[in-house]
């Protein structure tokens, strides 16, 4: 990976920022399915061309500018054990409650069925979580009660 940010950055082609596939592991075991890779994340930029967003969770790099990607990936310890899944859900759901209610988004128990109920078939089903054994089973239904749990977290924000 050294290599190659070398290079870009000493022949950049127009580009002032670069997207870097991130391989994360959940609870021991690299996640090659469930929508998790390749996760390209942009981690290289030009100060000058790039900011991070405001976002309360999950923020990302805005671009003003051509935007490469990089072939070499990095791996991300992401979730350890359960305690920090209870803990990363419970604070990621807040945290995106919150932005979707000063989005002005609206919310309800049908909603937060519904939705958790697609990410869980997303994340297992279509995105083959399966292949990922009994962590892609785990990380497939912690996917869905986030998800869920945000949606309530909203609609109550609302009452």
């Amino acid at each position: 990976m050294r290599q190659e940010i070398e290079r870009v950055i000493a022949n950049p082609n127009d580009c002032v920022a670069w997207k870097i596939p991130r391989l994360s592991s959940f609870c021991g075991r690299f996640i090659r399915h469930s929508g998790w890779w390749p996760d390209y994340v942009t981690r290289l930029f030009h100060r000058d061309y790039a900011k991070f967003s405001d976002d309360i969770v999950h923020e990302r790099v805005i671009v003003e500018g051509s935007t490469g990607i990089l072939k070499e990936h990095f791996l991300h310890e992401s979730i350890e054990n359960l305690e920090d899944l209870l803990t990363k859900m419970n604070q990621y759901s807040t945290a995106g409650a919150l932005m979707a209610y000063e989005r002005n988004k609206t919310a309800s128990l049908r909603k937060a069925i519904g939705h958790g109920l697609w990410a869980f078939f997303r994340s297992y089903l279509l995105r083959a979580g399966f292949l990922d054994g009994r962590e892609g089973f785990i990380l497939s239904v912690s996917t869905a009660e986030s998800t869920y749990y945000r949606h309530l977290k909203l609609m109550l924000m609302r009452k």
